[in-house]
Formats: C-alpha cells, structure tokens, sequence
C-alpha cells in the first residue's frame, strides 16, 4: 500500500513540474527570444563633437551638442548582425585658440554587430568604418600692429574615412526594441563620440 501511494506522489509531482515547465515556456521564450531578421530605427542623443585647427591653428576644439542618427540593420543569426547609420552631430560653438568658432559634423557608418549570449537584454559591440564630414568656422590669431584688430576669418572642411567602434545595451518587446549605446570615431583630427537612446523596429 506504502509503495502505492508512494508511486502515485511520484507520479503527481512529476506530473506537477512538467505542467509546470510548459507554463513556463511562453515565457521563456518571450525573455530569449532575439529580434532575428531586417530592421529600421531611429535615436537622439548628445555629441561631443572634437576637431583641431589643423594648418590652421595648433588648438583643438571640443563641445556637447544634441544629436540624431538613423539607421537599418539586418540580424541573420542571434549573435552576428549589420548596420549603416546616418548621424548628424549638430552645429555647437565654442572656441578655438581662444577665439569665436563653430563646428558642423555629420556623416554615415558601417558596422558589423556581435551580440553576447546574455539573457532578457541584448549586450553588443561594433566595429566598423565611418566617414565623416566636418566644417570649421573660425578666426586666425594674429598679432595686431593696427586698431581695431579685426582677426580674419577662416573654414576649414574635411572629410575622414576611419574605424569606428561602440558598445550599448538593447531591450526587445516583440518587434520593437529600445537601445542605448556609444559610439567612438576617428575624424577631423581628434576623437568625437557619440551617446544615443533610440528605437528600432524588426519586420
């Protein structure tokens, strides 16, 4: 009689964790599901645009201005995807050699994505090129020998082509995700960057 009721407990509590575990499932994979396939999205974020004089002046220029990029991407397997972004860095002003200045930079990247196996969030990294543009507008430190001193004015426009780099985090609600992530560039003779929260939405 013991070794009845015995395999009945058995029995039921198997029972028990199997219904269980299939409850479980949805969840489950709601939580690991990746957001596989072809995607667009859009982000707003702060820029530290960073530039020298180059011939121009021996200074640099650093500020923070707001940004925005657009960008689609395919993720054919959970751990490897590709991205081109377009990012505009603003207009911020500042100062140059201690002088009034101004800096426009903008421009497009190509990324390879890997994604760590983490669970219920996506951990990535990105490697790729980007090819910036980037004007200067300022004004050339002389030494006055006449009043008023009026320094002359100069724009320097480059254009680089050189590695980029970047980490972030993203967040996936079904077709929909949210991401944050910053990006490292070379360009204009320093080094900008630029932070972003965005979204990306998967067909």
């Amino acid at each position: 009689m013991n070794r009845f009721f015995s395999r009945h407990a058995t029995a039921r509590t198997v029972a028990l964790a199997a219904t269980f575990a299939v409850a479980l499932l949805p969840v489950h994979a709601a939580l690991a599901a990746d957001p596989l396939g072809l995607y667009i999205g859009g982000a707003v974020g702060e820029a530290q645009v960073a530039t020298d004089g180059a011939s121009v002046s021996s200074a640099s220029f650093k500020a923070n201005h707001s940004a925005y990029k657009v960008m689609v991407g395919i993720r054919p397997i959970s751990l490897i995807g590709v991205e081109v972004a377009y990012m505009d860095f603003g207009n911020p002003s500042g100062d140059l050699a201690g002088l009034p200045a101004d800096v426009k930079m903008k421009g497009a990247a190509a990324f390879g994505v890997l994604y760590l196996p983490v669970p219920v969030i996506d951990v990535y990294a990105k490697l790729g090129l980007a090819r910036l543009q980037s004007t200067v507008n300022g004004q050339i430190r002389i030494a006055c020998i006449a009043t008023p001193c009026v320094p002359p004015l100069f724009q320097l426009d480059r254009t680089n082509t050189s590695v980029a780099e970047g980490a972030g985090v993203q967040f996936a609600m079904g077709s929909v995700a949210v991401r944050g992530e910053y990006e490292r560039f070379n360009a204009a003779g320093a080094n900008p960057g630029l932070w972003s929260l965005g979204l990306t939405w998967t067909f």
